[in-house]
């Protein structure tokens, strides 16, 4: 799966306004230890409708999964070697996991878009069974899509899946069946699918969000030379957004160079009223610019230069960052305002709420990043921030990393108390676990694990 442009750390200072009576947030950072790299980091991708839940994944040890539950006010791991991108009212995750490819005699792991409900991972159906994809596979690179959106109500999710032969990404939409409560794969958009197969790149359409009846999808879409194109898919009928027309094609046409839209995203609010995103004019990051629409505009809004917008809520309001990797900051009748300049929070001291990628429906609940420092520049640490605190939420704002890991003598140490520990390999498979005491790793063979102490990852080598 291709990242974000915004995994890049560019930072660039934008002035704001500095607001009066600023209103009480409650921000609530995953634990991290900057100085020995240990801890939870990554990006919240998803919140759900109501603000209950928050999901992502963190990409640094390996795509290790994790939610946040308001309720708790806590980061907990759910599965490494997946990748978690939105979630439900009720706790339902949606995103990418790896699995073992039924019937295979190598031993072959495959990615499959699935949901992850009550502890179990289920996959969703693909372009093809499971006797093709046998035939298909022969490494463990393969990628099957990603479920990337989920329903309030859990009736519909949407994502992209390949065709394990050529590559190529189409959008998908799966429904809930309520005779057999599994997820039947309803539309993958025959309509664009011929445009997809023209291309001259490996990729094709990426579901980045939808509306919360499913009528409308969004994302980006590729052009033959591999220009991207922030576009959404209306009942089917896809509009494109920004980089109109294949800048190769103007090239050949006019002798005008233009800059490749290298990256770009839309997103759509639950109400599936608003339009938000953010697009790249180079490969290198420069010409970044934010923007909004709604249907009836005939073309987009552009925010200022270097102003990313990522997602949008019920009222009309976007969200994202005053600079790439700058102030997480709210987009209000073409005034962009730094949530600093409207709020107040504890923090930690080294770590500043950077960028919003998710919102709940009203805007209550907001998820990202928070960028802390280290002795080599600076890391994501994923963070929520909840607007509007009530009583019943948890009352820790923070919570430390109160245990240390470290390896001697094949036996994996654990410092200070705890209530669960497990031990996953760089497969993600679970090799051991403990409820208290050292862990005995002598049994294992000598290389990189991951000990989860109570949710929070610690990297290790034996």
């Amino acid at each position: 799966m291709k990242k974000f442009l915004l995994s890049l750390c560019l930072c660039m200072a934008v002035g704001t306004v500095v607001a009066q009576d600023l209103k009480e947030a409650k921000l609530y950072v995953a634990s991290f230890d900057a100085e020995y790299m240990e801890g939870m980091f990554g990006t919240i991708y998803g919140v759900s409708a109501n603000g209950e839940y928050a999901v992502g994944y963190d990409d640094f040890i390996g795509s290790c999964a994790f939610m946040w539950s308001r309720y708790t006010g806590k980061f907990e791991v759910i599965d490494l070697a997946s990748m978690l991108m939105d979630v439900s009212n009720d706790g339902t995750a949606v995103g990418n996991y790896w699995v073992e490819v039924p019937g295979s005699q190598t031993g072959a792991f495959a990615s499959r878009p699935g949901y992850y409900k009550d502890g179990v991972w289920k996959s969703l159906p693909i372009l093809r069974d499971e006797t093709a994809l046998v035939e298909a596979v022969g490494d463990s690179d393969d990628m099957n899509g990603c479920a990337t959106a989920i329903s309030a109500d859990n009736k519909f999710i949407a994502g992209y899946i390949s065709d394990t032969y050529i590559y190529k990404l189409y959008p998908a939409l799966w429904q809930l069946n309520e005779e057999t409560q599994e997820y039947d794969l309803i539309n993958t958009f025959e309509n664009i699918q011929e445009n997809i197969d023209m291309l001259d790149c490996p990729v094709g359409w990426v579901v980045r969000d939808m509306s919360d009846d499913g009528t409308i999808l969004t994302g980006f879409s590729e052009w033959g030379s591999g220009a991207r194109s922030s576009a959404v898919l209306i009942n089917g009928e896809e509009t494109r957004l920004t980089c109109l027309k294949d800048p190769m094609v103007v090239y050949e046409e006019t002798g005008i160079d233009q800059m490749l839209d290298a990256e770009g995203v839309a997103n759509v609010s639950d109400n599936g009223l608003y339009f938000a995103g953010y697009y790249v004019a180079s490969a290198n990051g420069s010409g970044l610019a934010g923007w909004t629409w709604t249907q009836d505009q005939e073309s987009v809004a552009f925010v200022n230069e270097g102003q990313v917008l990522t997602c949008v809520d019920n009222n009309g309001v976007a969200y994202g960052s005053a600079s790439l990797m700058g102030a997480a900051s709210m987009y209000k009748d073409g005034k962009m305002t730094a949530l600093r300049d409207l709020y107040t929070w504890e923090t930690p001291a080294q770590a500043q709420f950077s960028t919003i990628f998710a919102t709940s429906t009203e805007g209550e609940v907001l998820g990202g990043i928070a960028m802390v420092g280290f002795s080599m520049g600076s890391i994501q640490v994923p963070a929520v921030l909840v607007t509007n605190p009530r009583e019943t939420d948890a009352v820790e704002v923070v919570k430390g990393n109160e245990n240390s890991v470290y390896m001697a003598s094949g036996w994996a140490f654990i410092g200070g108390e705890y209530n669960n520990a497990r031990v996953y390999n760089v497969q993600g498979a679970l090799v051991a676990e403990a409820t208290e005491g050292n862990i005995d790793m002598n049994n294992l063979p000598a290389g990189v694990y991951v000990v989860c102490v109570d949710g929070v990852a610690h990297k290790v080598v034996k």
